[in-house]
């Protein structure tokens, strides 16, 4: 889920492009439709997503290793007792922790079921779905 949400906040344009929104991000497709396009073309959502997977890898990696998140039976989890007091005021004051987008970013697409027919990797088209 951490991959596909650090996806969407690089191109939050292509959550216009989702066949159809799941549930809970159904209630959101008026914001969502509002996003601004990008002004260069984007290739193929499916393979930006599996080229970002390195990328993905070595942040998390990164973070891990700064002890600022752990890593459980694949479950990221933000270490916030190790978060710099710096880092917590730019969030408080940053216009994108306080916009539509983030709030559909960290509220809405983690509630979204992730597996089967209707769920995100479905839905977006991002990921294998027809095993899970």
């Amino acid at each position: 889920m951490l991959k596909i949400v650090s996806f969407y906040y690089v191109y939050p344009h292509l959550l216009k492009r989702m066949e159809s929104f799941p549930r809970p991000l159904n209630y959101q497709a008026k914001k969502i439709s509002n996003i601004s396009d990008s002004f260069e073309l984007t290739p193929s959502p499916r393979s930006l997503f599996f080229e970002m997977n390195s990328t993905h890898e070595a942040a998390i990696y990164s973070l891990y290793q700064k002890s600022l998140v752990n890593i459980e039976r694949n479950i990221v989890s933000l270490e916030k007792q190790n978060l710099p007091n710096e880092l917590i005021q730019k969030f408080k004051t940053d216009k994108l922790t306080n916009s539509d987008l983030f709030k559909i970013l960290v509220e809405c697409l983690p509630k979204v079921k992730l597996d089967g027919n209707n769920g995100l990797k479905a839905k977006s088209g991002l990921m294998e779905y027809k095993y899970d």
